[in-house]
């Protein structure tokens, strides 16, 4: 091997190493991109990871003590949730026809 073709050779390793890296680079930002709601939602909820504790323990003292009227509450704050999620949803279609 000549010392020409040996250059050649490192020439074209050190344009296949540069290729490589610039396209780590872009795949690391679409990564980025696509993972940001769910890391946006993750910093919420270590925000609010104190307050979460105390309402779910809380949570669990009433349902030892009462849990027939626990799961009653718990139904209806579920039907309340989905039926604000319906009407939400009803009225971005509502908006949608009209324009």
């Amino acid at each position: 091997m000549t010392d020409r073709t040996r250059e050649q050779q490192i020439e074209a390793l050190e344009q296949q190493i540069l290729q490589d890296r610039l396209e780590m680079t872009a795949a690391m930002r679409d990564w980025r991109d696509a993972t940001a709601p769910i890391d946006r939602g993750w910093e919420k909820m270590m925000q609010l990871k104190v307050p979460l504790m105390a309402a779910g323990s809380l949570f669990a003292m009433r349902t030892a003590r009462k849990p027939r009227a626990t799961g009653r509450i718990l139904r209806r704050a579920l039907t309340g949730f989905l039926m604000y999620n319906r009407g939400k949803a009803l009225y971005k279609a509502s908006r949608g026809r009209g324009h």
